[in-house]
């Protein structure tokens, strides 16, 4: 990784290593060191073993004895399980203490969409990152419960680098199914319904879960 020019806050570093996480540039097994972390931020070993801990606790790194803090490695049945919490807290998402939705939601979920219907001619997967990123956080910001919010934010973070994995195989496939998604949030939002919008989301979950099952 190349230096950067300035010096980056804890905030700014945590989110850039989780997005390498999830994105596969740091595949499981990839050993994160202090030092080689301090150097590239420009930071001291401090910050970075905050960030570290920070990760840790995301359940997106672990320390093993003898070989150093690592990249976490997922199993089936612990893939199972998350997006089956993933579910459950979706179905909550419209009952909850939703947020208002406003005329910038309609706004975004819109550009997103657009970008969407891009991607199905020309798939990248950085831009596929970057718009379910983008949506992820567009829902996030209209659970009104925040332990809620902080759960949505936790698995999705969990679930991320598993999907995206798999969307580089179907490439095609994702990007179709990403611009329905889209299609039905747009819907939900249009019509103030923040349930329809929970259940959109729990019933696109569930197609990334049969997706992700071992083939027989």
């Amino acid at each position: 990784m190349a230096k950067t020019d300035k010096r980056s806050s804890a905030e700014e570093i945590f989110s850039i290593l989780r997005d390498r996480i999830c994105l596969l540039d740091y595949p499981p097994g990839t050993v994160l060191r202090e030092a080689d972390l301090a150097t590239e931020f420009s930071v001291s070993r401090t910050p970075v073993r905050a960030v570290l801990q920070k990760l840790a606790h995301a359940g997106l790194i672990e320390s093993r004895d003898g070989v150093g803090t690592i990249v976490t490695e997922l199993s089936f049945s612990e893939i199972r399980d998350i997006y089956r919490m993933r579910l459950k807290i979706a179905e909550l998402i419209g009952q909850m203490d939703p947020l208002p939705f406003s005329a910038v939601h309609r706004e975004e979920i819109e550009a997103l969409r657009g970008r969407a219907v891009e991607l199905k001619a020309r798939f990248r997967i950085e831009m596929y990152w970057q718009i379910n990123h983008d949506l992820h956080f567009l829902i996030s910001g209209i659970i009104g419960n925040s332990a809620l919010r902080q759960m949505w934010d936790h698995f999705y973070f969990q679930a991320a680098r598993i999907w995206y994995q798999h969307a580089r195989f179907d490439p095609t496939g994702v990007a179709a199914s990403l611009v329905d998604e889209l299609d039905e949030v747009h819907r939900a939002i249009c019509e103030d319904d923040p349930v329809a919008l929970g259940y959109a989301q729990r019933n696109y979950i569930a197609y990334g879960l049969s997706r992700l099952q071992p083939r027989r």
